[in-house]
């Protein structure tokens, strides 16, 4: 190669730098052995904020800020004497400075040559302010998300395209009890009940796309310790920017206890639909009984034969037995009339442990844990006993081979959280009697049914159906509520959960003094009932104990011939009477017309009311049907005896 050869090669290799230099995006400054600039480039130049000729000569130090520009000169004497490469090599973060003062982060790479005896540094340079912004910024993101991620009510669990476990958040370890070092990478299939129920929610296809929100799918899963309980799960897809698939994020709601709720309010729905259609049974089935049994009855006082007489006796008990049924459905349908007093359930328990000792046998250990401060209740006592010795029954029936029976008393303070699976049981201060047994206890399906009416699984002729139907009918008109807890090989236990009496002790209801049985003075009774057959006999049972009677099919039809001049003594009605006035409706206009009318009103059921006394501002006297003679008598005596100011 000749002279002119080498020589154009070398302009043509500096005519090539320069042109790196110039249009370089970075920027690149060379340095002398002692730190002072020989040339900086156009982009050192635009991120510095210098022209070249404000850069050239002076020490590189001062586009550096703090330590960095304090030891640079100190880097470049130490490598030159030692050979230590501490500034040569792939480059590090230091601090810039700029003409106008400000500070900012940049990437040094630092290289190193040398033209005859002396050494030279070039620098290259970045700018990291942008990338600095945009890491804060994601940094910002992430503690944003990952604050959302941590504080979720509800597990997270992201999972990688294989369905292996890579993360998960706090919520997800309360409801599943897994730790996430016990899951990372592990197969998502253990958080599912099953295989099957994994493989299905494997495979449902979902009509959204990428981040889309969709429909929650029901799935069973299972926690650490091997309990199953149901999810309400929305998946979404993971794909980068080319849409290829990373994994799932998957969030999932424990709705155990929304579905108890659920099946709580469908149960007492279905339990309040029954219970009318039994109390409007029981309503009418208590009329049939008031004909059979007054019929019977005015039949049974003219016969003379005592074979005849023994035939309408026992007529007379089958309608009194049809009669105790209508009272049981009346009780689960919330329509029974119960007379209420202030009952402490603890004294009842002991009064009756020697009976219950008697019913249950040898067999049955019958234990009791009763609380000493335990709170009053008012309830009707009869159907108190009749709670208690009916479940205790239960109890050694489920018991064939002996037990133990325990009869428990508490307090309980019920908050509205308390009551949220206890269908219209308000919150407040109940008294708790509860009787657990160890028997047999019962599947699920007829559990769901037990309180049923007519509901038994006991053989023919072994019961009607009725006790439980009828415990928990009583429970809910007393303004509590009644709960079983059972399951197969377990045992059973019935609670009756019976609001807190807030009346003082000294206000227990008192039983009313029997009326005079006086014999009628030949007053006049106005009978107003709809059924022609009640009215009937109601008409021929009054006259047999000597009143006159007169009589209308409604309400409305009474009104008119007590405003048209008919003077009656006193006004039998029944409560519930078409035509839009009821028997509590012609009480009051029967007072207005007549102010000395006495009235008296019948019902089969009594859903206004429960027993005699004030309504609003009325005093009312109530016979339920079916009622016998002598029930008549003596309610019809006391009406019309009562004091006329009453």
């Amino acid at each position: 190669m000749t002279d002119s050869d080498s020589h154009g090669r070398s302009n043509m290799d500096a005519l090539t730098l320069g042109a790196i230099l110039e249009s370089a995006a970075a920027a690149i400054i060379i340095i002398d052995s002692r730190g002072i600039m020989l040339s900086a480039n156009p982009a050192a130049q635009r991120m510095f904020g210098y022209a070249q000729a404000e850069l050239v000569g002076r020490n590189v130090s001062m586009l550096m800020g703090g330590a960095d520009a304090r030891d640079h000169d100190t880097y470049i004497r130490r490598h030159i004497e030692t050979g230590v490469p501490r500034i040569i090599g792939i480059g590090r973060e230091v601090s810039g400075r700029r003409r106008n003062g400000s500070f900012f982060p940049m990437h040094l790479s630092v290289g190193k040559f040398a033209a005859g005896l002396e050494t030279y540094f070039t620098g290259v340079v970045i700018d990291l302010s942008a990338q600095k912004v945009a890491e804060q910024g994601l940094a910002r993101e992430q503690a944003f998300f990952q604050s959302i991620f941590e504080s979720l009510p509800d597990p997270v669990v992201i999972l990688d395209a294989e369905r292996r476990i890579q993360l998960v958040n706090p919520a997800f370890g309360s409801v599943f009890g897994h730790p996430l070092d016990d899951l990372r990478d592990r197969s998502s299939e253990v958080l599912y009940e099953s295989e099957s129920e994994w493989q299905r929610h494997g495979q449902l296809r979902f009509s959204v796309e990428d981040g889309a929100a969709h429909k929650p799918q029901i799935v069973r899963f299972r926690r650490a310790d091997g309990a199953a309980f149901p999810g309400a799960t929305v998946r979404t897809v993971i794909r980068d920017r080319q849409g290829n698939d990373l994994g799932f994020v998957k969030v999932v709601r424990d709705i155990s206890e929304d579905l108890k709720r659920e099946q709580a309010l469908l149960q007492a729905s279905r339990m309040e639909a029954v219970g009318q259609l039994t109390g409007g049974i029981a309503h009418d089935f208590n009329n049939i009984l008031t004909v059979i049994l007054g019929n019977v009855e005015l039949l049974e006082m003219r016969l003379q034969d005592e074979g005849d007489l023994a035939l309408a006796r026992e007529a007379t008990e089958a309608a009194e037995m049809g009669a105790r049924l209508t009272d049981r459905l009346l009780t689960f349908g919330r329509r029974q009339h119960l007379e209420v007093s202030r009952i402490n359930l603890n004294e009842f328990v002991l009064g009756l442990i020697d009976i219950m000792r008697r019913a249950l046998g040898e067999d049955v250990d019958l234990s009791t844990a009763l609380a000493g401060d335990l709170w009053s209740i008012e309830a009707d006592a009869g159907q108190v006993e009749n709670a208690l010795l009916n479940l205790a029954i239960n109890a050694r029936d489920a018991m064939p081979s002996g037990g133990r029976l325990v009869i428990e008393t508490r307090n309980v303070i019920l908050d509205p959280a308390a009551v949220a699976l206890l269908p219209e049981l308000k919150p407040g201060n109940y008294a708790v009697l509860a009787v657990s047994d160890t028997g047999h206890g019962m599947p699920p399906d007829v559990r769901a049914r037990a309180f049923e009416p007519f509901f038994s699984t006991k053989g023919p002729g072994k019961g009607s159906g009725l006790g439980l139907a009828t415990i928990y009918g009583f429970a809910k008109q007393s303004g509590g509520h009644a709960t079983i807890y059972s399951e197969v090989g377990q045992g059973t236990t019935v609670e009756l959960y019976l609001p807190r009496s807030l009346l003082p002790q000294e206000t227990s209801a008192q039983p009313e003094a029997e009326a005079s049985l006086a014999p009628a003075r030949g007053e006049t009774i106005l009978v107003v009932e709809d059924d022609e057959r009640v009215r009937r006999i109601t008409t021929a049972r009054l006259a047999d104990l000597g009143y006159r009677v007169k009589e209308e099919r409604t309400g409305a039809d009474a009104l008119a011939a007590l405003e048209a001049g008919l003077d009656a003594d006193l006004v039998f009605s029944d409560l519930v009477m078409p035509g839009g006035v009821s028997g509590l409706d012609l009480l009051r206009g029967a007072r207005k017309l007549r102010p000395n009318c006495r009235v008296l009103l019948t019902s089969g059921y009594a859903e206004e009311f429960v027993s005699s006394g004030p309504v609003g501002d009325t005093f009312v006297r109530l016979l339920h049907k079916p009622y016998r003679q002598a029930e008549l008598a003596l309610a019809i005596r006391q009406a019309l005896d009562e004091p006329h100011d009453a």
